[in-house]
């Protein structure tokens, strides 16, 4: 049984409820199940919500409103009101009325939970015996219809219900009463289970439907509000997005956060739309209205424009209200080329910006430099109990290969005057068990051998010239869903490292991959580019005419940065001819953030890709994955391109680079649930950063004007150069062909 506080600075001092939960657990021990503390799953007409809300396994849903109150408090009660300390309160038994109504309304909306589930509603007085109540107030008149009480010597036996032999629930129909339960839409999108799964468009279906149902430390990263910050972290698939939305939701529907000002932001400009879809989908599962979107709840690009016409962003924001100039992406490229949102951000760091926001939900962190969360720790109003900020950050764990540590809080959010942490997640949980870093270990994006896939290639576990980068202890193995089995990660070592099945839940595309002939992994290698190109298109027309895949769901992602827009605008000529509207983010202004718009397949840059999921994506120019200059870089987008798929990957490239990346691509294939390898020179893996790039560039520029300025050269005046200088010519060119003959037979 699953307990999970909403509100921590309620709980710590509520006794009544404390008790009353200590006693339920003790009966329902493992029973499958969710007991909420003071979480609104549905808005009743009064605004009140139960301190306990249970849905345990075999049983009917429980409300249960737990009064802290002594006999001497109650002076007068009736059906409308109670008097307690000369204060006039609404009756409990019609909050709880009111709130059973909804709850039963929510379960019968499915119609396989109809007139199956009944909500008991409890009212617990753990601090009043039964026969002192008695003694003092009329009970038989009192008590509406199927109202309990949980008295001082916390008898429970009445109030857990058994559902009735004939209404019992299967498996999947107490999945799907915990979905409506945890407010998210489990059965949305399904296909009749009479039907037999025949096409790859069906069997997309089925897989949205299954990723739905969030899993315990899903559920309470969502659920719980902390009272000071916490950072949620992750492999990519893992949820977060869906986390931070339907948290977003929650701290917007409570009401005793009803005036509370909240920021939700991120860095990919695309995740605008899906990031305002799920909150509002999260939000309208308890509310009839649309969320507050200009007063109270606020979803920023973190970069935004000064553009009216465009959507704003933290920064542009914060111009406007200050009354500063916004700078430009081309005016901060100029100062910072490789971090030019840094400028931006120290431009205004120092203003002194006022306090606005009472909470603040960031995505995608890894992407954001410190001095962004410094400036979030200013926008923040201390919380009224604790005095800490809440500001919920999602991390990525192996996001970016270039860092793989991630920073801790102190790095993000800087040190105050008297350098102390701004910003502190270390010590104990806060009340109710509320963690200040949760790791979401269970990816659900991506199936098994896909994850793998991209873990495999950015790490560069089997890659020709080695490792690009290595996670170097367990723990860091075990953050993001790997054991480590064999070996201590020690030089030369074996080593041999497993993904537990329970740590990718995501089975659909493996199931269906015999059934619908669809490999899950697909590589195919061309001749040339255009070629390729042509392929694409007309594997896109397949899946759309044949397959019965809707267009939405397919992404096309490049490797190859400098070309990508060029290559995306052949293949839309080519879908264009074959009458399947497509569309390139970005490409035309004020499109930035479109992405799986209704209709029209996708062709993205990793970068816009980035936050964004599909169930199929294509990867082209996949050869590049061996430039010499960009080799870390490279790995880095094919991690984040493969990471992106939720079911089906195709991927290709051309000529001879291609086939020496199929073989390495096999081998990780081969040996998933593993990886086998032998344990790489550390001090090696870490010199392959940035700087290393940087090296490679100008060792690449240097050799293209070297040879250029050889091939001018006249024949007779190289042959007249000393025979030695000749002969190191003649080696050097020797030995570039073997390792490139080796790059292309490596097993």
């Amino acid at each position: 049984m699953q307990f999970l506080v909403s509100l921590a600075t309620t709980y710590i001092n509520d006794q009544a409820s404390k008790n009353i939960w200590d006693r339920l657990s003790q009966i329902l021990g493992d029973t499958d199940g969710i007991c909420y503390y003071r979480y609104p799953s549905i808005t009743s007409s009064t605004n009140s919500v139960p301190d306990l809300t249970l849905l345990a396994c075999g049983y009917q849903p429980i409300i249960i409103k737990c009064l802290p109150y002594n006999l001497d408090e109650i002076q007068e009660i009736d059906d409308e009101e109670w008097i307690v300390n000369d204060i006039k309160n609404d009756s409990p038994l019609l909050e709880l009325d009111d709130y059973s109504e909804g709850l039963n309304t929510k379960f019968g909306r499915k119609r396989n939970l109809r007139r199956r589930l009944e909500v008991i509603k409890v009212v617990a007085l753990p601090f009043i015996s039964e026969i002192d109540f008695r003694q003092r107030f009329n009970l038989e008149e009192l008590l509406l219809d199927n109202t309990k009480i949980i008295w001082s010597n916390l008898s429970v036996d009445n109030v857990l219900v058994p559902i009735p032999i004939d209404k019992k629930l299967n498996y999947n129909e107490w999945q799907l009463a915990k979905s409506v339960f945890q407010g998210v839409a489990l059965d949305k999108g399904t296909i009749d289970k009479s039907e037999q799964i025949q096409s790859l468009g069906q069997a997309i279906i089925e897989l949205e439907k299954q990723i739905t149902l969030l899993d315990p430390e899903q559920h309470k990263a969502a659920v719980q509000i902390a009272p000071g910050p916490q950072r949620i972290r992750g492999l990519a698939g893992t949820g977060k997005t869906v986390v931070l939305a339907k948290k977003a939701a929650i701290i917007h529907n409570t009401p005793e956060l009803s005036e509370k000002r909240i920021l939700f932001t991120f860095n990919t400009q695309s995740l605008y739309n899906q990031a305002k879809s799920l909150i509002s989908k999260y939000y309208r599962d308890d509310n009839t209205e649309d969320p507050d979107w200009e007063g109270r709840l606020h979803i920023r690009h973190g970069w935004g424009s000064s553009d009216t016409e465009r959507r704003s962003g933290v920064y542009s924001d914060i111009c406007k209200r200050y009354e500063l100039p916004t700078m430009s992406l081309r005016q901060a490229q100029k100062i910072d080329p490789k971090t030019p949102f840094r400028t931006c951000c120290k431009q205004i760091l120092n203003i002194g910006i006022e306090p606005f926001y009472d909470y603040i939900v960031v995505d995608e962190a890894q992407d954001f430099p410190p001095e962004f969360f410094q400036i979030l720790f200013q926008l923040c109003i201390p919380n009224e109990q604790t005095g800490l900020r809440c500001i919920y950050w999602a991390y990525d764990e192996l996001q970016s290969l270039s860092s793989l540590e991630i920073p801790g809080a102190t790095e993000l959010f800087g040190l105050d005057i008297n350098g102390s942490p701004n910003i502190n997640i270390d010590g104990e949980d806060y009340p109710g068990g509320m963690e200040k870093d949760i790791v979401l270990r269970q990816s659900y994006r991506c199936p098994q051998s896909v994850l793998m896939l991209a873990h495999g290639v950015g790490l560069g576990i089997y890659a020709p010239r080695g490792c690009v980068q290595m996670l170097s202890d367990k723990v860091s193995w075990s953050a993001i869903g790997y054991d480590v089995v064999q070996g201590n990660l020690a030089e030369g070592e074996d080593t041999v490292i497993l993904r537990p099945e329970e740590n990718s839940p995501n089975k659909i595309s493996e199931e269906y991959e015999t059934k619908l002939d669809e490999k899950v992994i697909g590589i195919q290698v061309l001749q040339n580019v255009e070629e390729e190109l042509a392929w694409v298109s007309q594997s896109i027309y397949q899946d759309i005419k044949v397959k019965k895949v809707p267009p939405e769901k397919i992404v096309v992602v490049s490797l190859d940065q400098r070309n990508a827009i060029s290559y995306f605008q052949v293949i839309q000529r080519h879908l264009h001819k074959l009458n399947i509207p497509s569309l390139i983010p970005g490409l035309i202004r004020g499109t930035a953030d479109f992405f799986a718009e209704s209709g029209a397949v996708t062709l993205s840059t990793v970068w816009k890709a980035k936050g964004n999921e599909a169930p199929i994506i294509y990867i082209i120019n996949f050869d590049y994955l061996y430039q010499y200059a960009e080799e870390i870089e490279s790995r880095n987008r094919a991690f984040t391109s493969i990471s992106r798929s939720k079911g089906w990957i195709r991927i290709s490239g051309t000529g001879k680079q291609m086939l020496a990346v199929e073989k390495e691509l096999e081998k990780i294939i081969k040996n998933i649930p593993y990886f086998r390898f032998k344990f790489p020179d550390m001090e090696r893996v870490r010199r392959l950063d940035a700087a290393e790039t940087s090296r490679r560039r100008k060792q690449v520029k240097t050799v293209e004007i070297a040879t250029q300025q050889i091939l001018k050269i006249d024949d007779d005046a190289l042959a007249s150069l000393n025979p030695e200088i000749l002969k190191k010519l003649e080696e050097k060119v020797t030995r570039i062909r073997e390792i490139s003959e080796r790059v292309g037979d490596e097993d």
